[in-house]
């Protein structure tokens, strides 16, 4: 009976300890871009999954599709908001990272695609700096083209952040780049509580590209939008319509700047 007392406890505490592996974080999280876009985000993640979720159908601060005419020309603005929402996925076991962006409504079905697992080169400096009750480090470190400062507690030392942002000795609770054009502030934590197993699933979507693929269409996505509102028009109407000039600034306000086969 004793030994049945003992195996029953040891399980117990095997599976406490592993629900107090689980834990969320909420971020404010601005992305970069021409006019200022900040949205309500949280990174979910256990022992060996980590889940960057933004976007999602219920968030308060989803803006509404848009058109908007000066008399000479349109201006269209679409949500980007589904039930999964955005995310950033990383399985730690299998060294695999899944993203998944949301439905942009009347224009593009959500899609995924499977990135590159790259290790960023973090320097990790002598400032601490307090972020709510969490002692932090400062590490300093270079991804695709951006400069990111992370601040990161060991109090939680697991390797996780906000985006694509991970490999650090403990949790990034704060981070932004040196243009200050990327952003993550720390709102608040919630850890450890008990997994939520719907938080941490691979994200699906109706389509599929490659990272590539990914690229070549946010690279050319004015055109994608242009042809697609094309197709939905009338034939008369659509012949008639006209494009406005392409933007030259390139990459300046995309969060990856440069991709490691262009280096």
């Amino acid at each position: 009976m004793k030994n049945i007392l003992l195996f029953i406890f040891t399980l117990f505490t095997l599976y406490s300890y592993s629900q107090k592996k689980c834990g969320n974080v909420n971020y404010e999280y601005t992305l970069p871009a021409e006019s200022i876009i900040i949205k309500e985000s949280t990174l979910f993640f256990n022992d060996s999954i980590s889940k960057f979720v933004y976007d999602k159908i219920d968030n308060k601060q989803n803006s509404e599709s848009k058109v908007e005419s000066d008399g000479t020309s349109i201006s269209l603005s679409f949500s980007s908001t589904d039930a999964q929402g955005s995310n950033v996925y990383r399985n730690f076991n299998s060294e695999k990272i899944v993203i998944r962006k949301s439905k942009t409504e009347k224009l593009f079905e959500s899609y995924i695609y499977e990135d590159t697992w790259i290790k960023i080169d973090w320097k990790i400096q002598e400032d601490t700096m307090k972020i709510g009750n969490f002692n932090c480090k400062k590490a300093i470190g270079t991804f695709r083209g951006r400069t990111y400062i992370a601040w990161f507690t060991e109090e939680i030392p697991l390797p996780y952040g906000p985006w694509k942002l991970y490999g650090l000795p403990g949790l990034i609770l704060q981070a932004e780049d040196t243009e200050k054009m990327f952003k993550a502030t720390f709102k608040s934590v919630n850890y450890p509580i008990e997994c939520e197993n719907s938080d941490l699933e691979k994200p699906s979507a109706v389509e599929t590209k490659t990272l590539k693929e990914y690229v070549e269409f946010r690279d050319n996505y004015n055109d994608y939008v242009f042809k697609k509102m094309q197709s939905r028009l009338p034939r008369h109407l659509a012949n008639s319509m006209q494009q406005g000039p392409k933007p030259t600034f390139g990459r300046k306000y995309r969060d990856e700047k440069i991709f490691e086969w262009e280096e």
